[in-house]
């Protein structure tokens, strides 16, 4: 009769190997980074008159992005070229660069009022897209003359 020992700290392998990956790759791995990135950060800031959205959108062609607006809503939308994998390229040992997994990324701002959609404007300079819109004259802050009555003056 043939017994083989077995090591009772076998069934621990599975957990080593899962913490080893952990290690290797850390907590933000190429995959994570990539669901993360496929939002645009953007700052939005309110004056009087308008609203400012400031959107980072580095290492993007200005012909690949596209504004558009609605009643009280900023939609950016980044068009990205997929590059294409040639056979002479080789192949790859890691892929971690967002552009070749994301071919398009969308973010729809939601603004508090109204918005004049014909007085939207958007620049775009060294990676950073800046979009002014102008509130609707309905939804700007009225000012409300202030009338005194007069009381009759007592001796």
């Amino acid at each position: 009769m043939s017994m083989t020992s077995r090591d009772p700290f076998d069934v621990f392998v599975p957990l080593r190997e899962a913490v080893s990956r952990f290690l290797d790759e850390g907590t933000l791995s190429p995959d994570r980074l990539m669901i993360m990135a496929r939002s645009i950060p953007v700052d939005l800031i309110e004056t009087e008159n308008e609203y400012i959205i400031e959107a980072s959108l580095t290492g993007i062609k200005p012909e690949n992005v596209h504004v558009s607006a609605t009643e009280n809503a900023v939609t950016i939308r980044v068009g990205r070229r997929v590059h294409a994998r040639h056979e002479d390229e080789g192949t790859y040992l890691r892929r971690e660069r967002i552009e070749r997994h994301a071919p398009e990324m969308v973010r729809t701002i939601t603004l508090p009022s109204k918005i004049d959609e014909s007085n939207v404007s958007a620049d775009y300079e060294h990676g950073v897209l800046v979009i002014r819109v102008a509130k609707s004259e309905e939804s700007k802050p009225k000012t409300i003359p202030l009338h005194v009555a007069k009381v009759p003056a007592t001796r």
